[in-house]
């Protein structure tokens, strides 16, 4: 069996691939979801996993300790999202935040995006997952201080510092936890990626591209301005902005490489079927590595043959 720990959000990408995988080779695919931080954390203390699937490689690489293998593949890429359910529509206030939005998109006029986050951050309960143990938290708290940043006179906690006064923001350790509330209408929204929406067959407001983490070269360096601290065992880090990219790697300490290897070139194999998942499959996935000397015979070989392009090492991300 092939244990994947996977980023909460993409369980339905991964249980697609994982059925693929073993109707081909007869080998069952174990896929274990749970927030980034938090299964890298579960890594560096000797749990043993064959394949990794992490958001946030930069910092979940780190975190893996002992068992950092030093490399990663980024495969596809994705944006945030505001996604809610049809009881959202049913909040006495859903009229208002909405057309305030429409108007924002429109317009892109300060007004509108602040009474649009005002709105929802006063008048509607919120899914933020932990972000300590899960990016999609710290990509949801990085949205609301760049919009008290552009849309409130610059002052970064401005939305945060609503949403916990008035108690609006329900917490848990990965997003997979809001879709039950969500869909049975307990959760008004729940910050997350634009595909975990299109997985879960729930509906979505889109983000522009410099509030959305989506691949956009332009705004890469403004996404870099802006920073969030968490803390993982122990340890406090500063997490700046960057496009949501998923990864995957293989731990140190896999249990069984070769098996491991075999699933990893079939995610790379398969990468183009995942755009009806709602996520941009990268066409030649980018290797990120510390060291040639870590990376497995096997994968240099995809990058020599041009399945992989070279992206520099971590700190390029």
């Amino acid at each position: 069996v092939v244990i994947v720990y996977v980023a909460g959000a993409y369980k339905a990408i991964f249980d697609y691939l994982a059925k693929q995988f073993e109707k081909q080779y007869g080998i069952p695919v174990e896929v274990v979801p749970g927030g980034s931080f938090g299964l890298a954390a579960e890594i560096a203390h000797g749990t043993p996993v064959d394949d990794f699937v992490p958001v946030a490689y930069i910092q979940a690489v780190e975190l893996e300790g002992p068992n950092n293998p030093g490399w990663a593949i980024a495969f596809i890429s994705d944006q945030m999202a505001i996604v809610y359910s049809k009881y959202t529509m049913k909040n006495p206030y859903w009229n208002q935040l909405y057309s305030n939005y429409t108007m924002a998109m429109k317009t892109n006029e300060t007004k509108y995006w602040y009474n649009f986050f005002y709105l929802l951050t006063t008048k509607f309960s919120l899914g933020i997952s932990n972000p300590n143990s899960d990016p999609e938290g710290l990509y949801a708290y990085l949205i609301l201080k760049m919009a008290g940043y552009l849309y409130a006179n610059h002052s970064f906690d401005y939305f945060i510092r609503l949403a916990n006064e008035n108690n609006v923001i329900h917490s848990a350790p990965t997003t997979a936890d809001f879709v039950a509330p969500l869909k049975a209408g307990e959760l008004d929204f729940v910050f997350s990626y634009k595909s975990y929406a299109i997985s879960q067959g729930l509906k979505y407001l889109q983000l522009p591209p410099w509030l959305s983490f989506g691949y956009y070269p332009n705004e890469t360096k403004w996404y870099s301005f802006f920073f969030y601290k968490i803390t993982v065992n122990g340890q406090t880090l500063k997490i700046y902005g960057n496009p949501v990219y998923l990864y995957i790697t293989i731990p140190k300490n896999a249990p069984n490489e070769q098996l491991a290897i075999e699933f990893l070139e079939f995610v790379i194999d398969h990468v183009s079927e995942l755009a009806m998942f709602g996520v941009t499959p990268i066409t030649h996935p980018v290797l990120f590595y510390q060291a040639k000397s870590d990376v497995p015979q096997q994968i240099l070989q995809l990058l020599n043959e041009g399945v992989l392009t070279y992206g520099g090492n971590f700190s390029a991300v």
